[in-house]
């Protein structure tokens, strides 16, 4: 996913429909407690059980292993959000981590994740029943409303898929079900296509719903991992009537389908959620949970440690000091995410690109982009810009992830850089590095970007000889011109969805994705990664590693570190499990398990 201001450790994404935008999937083996392991590497604990596929389906059950003492008369959960407000909590727009981590309580898919990770039944009674042949998925709802009291019917599903498929809607996360019946024929309409064209391939969209408690799909070819989509916020249902409704994601129109609803939300202050009457999971204790939007996030912790916060995500710069703190040190939690930083060159030889005008740099000669990625000491970055949190990454799979491979990566050498340059400087007609342009180097300055952008500036200067302008600007505007290519360098992060070489390698990378802010364009590392999508997980590790290598030595980006996230917890929040997809705060995929003690 992409992230705010710096998701669920994600970048947000190009708007907009990409022709021919294409995902395949296959089945995840073996992955059981990945993110559980992973977080317990990094001394995180666990306190409670999230929804379990025992019992009555898609419940919470009580929070186990609770710290001893009565629970407060006050069940507030006090948490700062990110400094801007979610860009969409439309289920269909949602793609930034803050958008992500309100979406995570208010609605719930067919299926959901448990702490471990492992993929349990929410709003479907069991897994799907699943046809000999692979094609087909059938799930069985249980009886369950939103929380207008209507009650959640297949039909409602089928909207929703739809909806995301539609290339109206202009989805970022439309092609995670391309390979549903039908769904490459509609990314595949061209752009001029009529409403009736694409009405009418929408309708053929192979979903159904034979009465109001089946949902059918039918898929194009098997896709083993189909099941980990249907957890995603994108695919829970919703009503036609809700969305057709004004202004239907403000509190006083929001319909939910999980645990929370959305009580208020002051633009840019605050958004305030509160238990869902008709929720079918075990009944949240928290009465509310009060997210505070804006000002300068190093600021947030002041704030903290005057008592405004009872969780937060501590700001990288300042962990050692927060460490160090004898009363701080002990509170603080850190957790391994699979969430990465990347620094994407614009890697496009097309003009235009994506229907807007585009002028090809010197960052499309693949030379040059290698002599950047090597003259770049992310050890030194790592240790000072980023304060030491996280690892040095030479790729964008993280640690714990199918595909992880960790020699892989161009390394630290100024002099094999400057000979990558005095290549690209031939490629590319100059006799010398001052006639290049001046490199645009973009960043939102909300989040801290600032200082390891003014760091890779400074070596490439001074390796290199290339000189770059620090383009600093508000998350919005460097969210609408990242993905039109709009400079030559930016910043950019992931977070994974599913955890699968997929959810980076063609989400992020295939030339067609419309997550890909990089242009890159690499047909033999396309037809790699469509290959290994028509395989099971253990046939097509092979050549998603061949494709992975292939795409660090083209070097589209500077791959700069796998994350690891710092949590404050005071000790009256209790039932908290976290994860590594947690997205903004401690345990955010389950806060209806959080309870608040007497202090």
């Amino acid at each position: 996913m992409p992230e705010p201001a710096g998701r669920r450790g994600t970048e947000p994404a190009t708007t907009g429909y990409v022709k021919g935008t294409y995902m395949s999937q296959k089945r995840l083996l073996a992955l059981v407690g990945v993110f559980a392991i992973m977080a317990a590497a990094c001394g995180g604990s666990s306190a409670s059980s999230p929804p379990a596929a025992s019992g009555s389906p898609g419940e919470s059950p009580a929070a186990s292993g609770e710290a001893s003492g009565n629970l407060a008369a006050d069940q507030v959960l006090r948490l700062y959000l990110t400094s801007e407000d979610p860009k969409s909590l439309d289920p269909a727009l949602a793609e930034q981590s803050n958008d992500i981590a309100i979406l995570h309580s208010l609605n719930r898919g067919l299926l959901y994740f448990d702490k471990d990770q492992n993929i349990v039944p929410a709003l479907a009674t069991e897994m799907p029943k699943v046809s000999e042949d692979g094609l087909t998925y059938t799930f069985t709802l249980r009886d369950a409303k939103y929380s207008n009291g209507d009650p959640i019917v297949a039909d409602d599903l089928v909207y929703a898929w739809k909806r995301l498929i539609d290339p109206r809607i202009a989805a970022t996360y439309q092609a995670i079900i391309a390979d549903v019946e039908g769904g490459q024929a509609i990314l595949d309409l061209p752009k001029e296509a009529t409403d009736a064209d694409i009405q009418a391939a929408v309708d053929k969209f192979g979903v159904s719903a034979p009465d109001p408690k089946t949902f059918v799909v039918k898929l194009q070819k098997p896709t083993g991992y189909f099941v980990d989509l249907a957890t995603l916020w994108g695919t829970a249902p919703y009503q036609k009537k809700w969305v057709e409704t004004p202004n239907f994601t403000e509190p006083e129109n929001y319909v939910s389908s999980g645990p929370f609803i959305l009580k208020s939300w002051s633009h840019q202050a605050e958004i305030v959620l509160a238990p869902n009457p008709n929720w079918y999971g075990t009944k949240p204790t928290l009465q509310e949970i009060r997210y505070h939007i804006g000002g300068d996030p190093a600021a947030s912790q002041l704030a903290f440690e005057a008592g405004e916060y009872d969780m937060l995500k501590a700001p990288p710069d300042q962990v050692p000091t927060i460490m160090a703190n004898p009363e701080l040190g002990p509170i603080t939690k850190p957790i391994a995410t699979v969430v990465f930083d990347y620094w994407g060159f614009d890697s496009s030889s097309e003009d235009p690109y994506k229907g807007n005008p585009h002028k090809v740099g010197p960052t499309a000669n693949r030379h040059f982009r290698r002599a950047l990625a090597m003259a770049v000491d992310k050890d030194t970055l790592l240790a000072t810009a980023y304060g030491g949190q996280g690892q040095v990454a030479g790729s964008p799979i993280p640690p714990g992830i199918p595909g992880y491979q960790e020699d892989i990566g161009l390394k630290y050498d100024v002099e094999a850089a400057k000979g990558e340059l005095t290549q690209a400087l031939q490629e590319l007609g100059v006799s010398d590095v001052s006639q290049l342009p001046v490199l645009s180097f973009g960043f939102n300055t909300d989040a801290g970007h600032d200082v390891p952008a003014a760091f890779m500036q400074d070596q490439w200067q001074t390796n290199l000889g290339v000189k770059s302008e620090l383009k600093g600007v508000t998350f919005e505007q460097f969210t609408t011109e990242r993905p039109l290519l709009g400079y030559s360098i930016a910043r950019n992060a992931w977070g994974l969805d599913y955890p699968h070489p997929d959810n980076v390698l063609r989400v992020l990378f295939h030339s067609q994705s419309g997550n890909n802010d990089e242009g890159y364009n690499n047909p033999e590392y396309d037809k790699l990664i469509e290959q290994a999508g028509a395989m099971p997980l253990e046939e097509a590790l092979p050549l998603y590693n061949q494709a992975q290598k292939m795409l660090v030595e083209d070097a589209p980006a500077v791959f700069t570190r796998w994350r690891v996230s710092n949590y404050e917890i005071r000790p009256w929040v209790t039932g908290a499990d976290p994860t590594a997809q947690d997205s903004e705060n401690y345990g955010d995929l389950f806060f209806e398990n959080v309870k608040i003690l007497e202090h």
